[in-house]
């Protein structure tokens, strides 16, 4: 149960990054800077971020943390996707070589 836990932890950590993408995209704004931080992305990222700790917190109550720290970066194959399908941005043999590289080696660690 507790490794769902960890997933959604995973999920809104993603999703709060692609906020702070879609963000720093269209409204950074170096001139006014602290009315920048009141962007609404800005603040649901943020939001997504203290979420996802608490997910994080609760699902280190039964995993251990040699097991739960690494597999949070599952993280960088669902960001590799997204920022390709959201963002346009490449998606080359080596991130695809690191992608696998990261499924072997957290699955590896469940075992």
């Amino acid at each position: 149960m507790h490794i769902i836990y960890l997933f959604f932890s995973i999920i809104l950590a993603v999703l709060a990054q692609v906020l702070f993408k879609s963000f720093v995209l269209s409204k950074l704004n170096f001139e006014n800077f602290f009315l920048s931080l009141l962007n609404i992305k800005l603040i649901f990222g943020f939001t997504l971020y203290l979420v996802s700790a608490i997910f994080y917190i609760i699902a280190l109550q039964k995993i251990d943390l040699s097991v739960a720290y690494p597999t949070i970066s599952i993280s960088y194959i669902f960001l590799v996707l997204l920022s390709y399908i959201l963002f346009g941005e490449t998606l080359s043999l080596y991130k695809i070589l690191g992608c696998i590289l990261i499924m072997l080696g957290v699955s590896l660690i469940w075992k």
